[in-house]
């Protein structure tokens, strides 16, 4: 029987795992491993931020899965060894046959020069301690930001700051907020409609957007970017700088160049230098010129188990790697949602992906929370 070691139980493990099991049926041992033993819905972070979720509204024990025939094991990762087949943890040793790792990336708001006017809602902590700086404030200067590239989900910063308006109008207050990103134009990577859109937003919702900043320290309500210009706050927002985990850097499977980020091949998702190693999710999104997103992570853990399967049964006819993102947003006064393909610009056949966006509507807003209690549900029920 073919051993699987599955590495993290976010999104794409989570979804490489169910589905693995699902298609091979007792075929394979699948073994997941997480060093939290629960599963977390980051989009719903924001909503923690601001009083609407409680942490453990939003957190799934892993140990559910086990009714699927998945061993799930609550360990550190510590090594990788694809050369050996080997993963060594704080549980002890894995031997696998396959491996899918999707460990994420780790956010480090410590590496910021900061102080407490600072918070930064990328994790549970970040977001109750946001809550906190933002409980009964009305009036101030309020940015909302990113501090380095990449990071986990590119257009949060701009979700963040709508929330943080909508939440501060609802009390009374006339607090003034601003978006400061080191990108020139609203989500510039995305394109000249993706810029547009939401510009048109910004100035929709009074929510202002200054470009180019890239910040080297926020401290005594002061932000001093690159350039030497100086920005002054009574809150700061921000999205920390994101690392990937030492047991991939520090593995034959980091590569460099990335950052210590793992490389794939764009097509397959495989190691180059190890066929039967896979990468899933935030840790291969430097590799393929993507930002962090949990759907990306979703598309690609379903390729993935189809391809794994494909290999053990002899024969299935696989998922299609669908290379596109989506997103809904709750932008406090209504709703938004953005759909982009990305083969193209994967492939370096474009420069921007090709993306719609539908926006101003509240039907948006119970549409992202029924996502929410779909996904929660779905997995763990």
């Amino acid at each position: 029987m073919k051993k699987i070691v599955v590495l993290g139980g976010g999104p794409g493990g989570l979804v490489a795992a169910y589905n693995l099991a699902r298609l091979l049926r007792g075929k394979a041992e699948i073994t997941l491993i997480d060093k939290t033993g629960y599963h977390l819905f980051p989009p719903s972070l924001l909503w923690v931020m601001v009083g609407q979720r409680e942490p453990e509204d939003i957190m799934r024990p892993l140990s559910k899965l086990e009714k699927h025939g998945i061993k799930v094991v609550t360990a550190s990762v510590e090594s990788i060894d694809p050369d050996n087949n080997k993963v060594a943890t704080s549980g002890g040793e894995f031997e696998y046959d396959y491996l899918v790792v999707s460990l994420g990336s780790t956010p480090r708001p410590e590496l910021m020069k900061a102080d407490d006017t600072v918070c930064s809602p990328w994790t549970v902590e970040g977001a109750l301690d946001c809550r906190r700086k933002l409980a009964g404030f009305k009036s101030g200067r309020i940015i909302v930001g990113a501090w380095s590239w990449p990071y986990k989900c590119p257009p949060a910063p701009f979700e963040t700051a709508f929330l943080v308006k909508y939440l501060l109008e609802q009390r009374g207050g006339d607090a003034q907020v601003t978006v400061v990103h080191f990108w020139k134009k609203p989500m510039e990577p995305f394109g000249p409609t993706m810029a547009e859109a939401f510009q048109s937003f910004l100035d929709m919702y009074g929510v202002g957007f200054k470009g180019g900043v890239e910040p080297m320290e926020a401290r005594g309500g002061r932000l001093v970017a690159s350039s030497g210009e100086e920005i002054e706050y009574d809150l700061a927002v921000f999205a920390p700088p994101h690392e990937p985990p030492k047991p991939v850097a520090e593995s034959p499977l980091g590569d460099e160049s990335l950052g210590g980020y793992m490389r794939v091949d764009k097509r397959t998702l495989r190691s180059p230098r190890y066929g039967n190693v896979f990468g899933v999710g935030d840790i291969i999104a430097p590799s393929l010129g993507l930002g962090m997103a949990g759907i990306f992570a979703h598309f690609q853990a379903e390729y993935v188990a189809s391809q794994i399967a494909d290999e053990i049964l002899g024969t299935y006819m696989g998922e299609h790697y669908n290379m596109s993102g989506v997103c809904v947003m709750d932008l406090g006064y209504a709703g938004a949602a953005v759909y982009c393909d990305f083969s193209k610009k994967v492939m370096g056949e474009a420069e921007y992906p090709d993306c719609v966006i539908l926006g101003g509507m509240r039907a948006f807003r119970p549409l992202k929370y029924a996502f929410e209690r779909y996904w929660l549900e779905k997995w763990f029920t």
